[in-house]
């Protein structure tokens, strides 16, 4: 659970200037609507929109890809993960935005 926090430093440290962006999605990919996942928030910072895009379509395409410890799930399952978690696990808005891409 410290990767989130360690990748924001590297870019900050590498890029500096103009890696900002990449740097708070890295921060903040993890991150719920419901305040929940991690790092943990210690202020009333809502997360950016480009953070929820990432870490939506970064959760889909995980839960799509085999790992050594489950099957790769169907796309069907996927996308109900998907609807179900709007609004708790997802930006609503961005788990709709999603879904429709992916239904498309």
């Amino acid at each position: 659970e410290r990767h989130p926090v360690l990748g924001a430093e590297l870019l900050l440290q590498a890029g500096g200037r103009g890696l900002e962006l990449s740097a708070l999605v890295a921060f903040e990919h993890h991150l719920r609507p419901d305040g929940t996942g991690y790092p943990t928030r210690h202020f009333g910072h809502h997360q950016h929109w480009a953070s929820a895009l990432v870490g939506a379509a970064a959760a889909y395409t995980a839960v799509r890809a085999p790992r050594p410890f489950r099957e790769a799930w169907g796309a069907a399952r996927a996308m109900h993960y998907l609807e179900s978690g709007a609004g708790t696990v997802f930006d609503a808005g961005v788990a709709q935005l999603l879904a429709g891409l992916v239904a498309a």
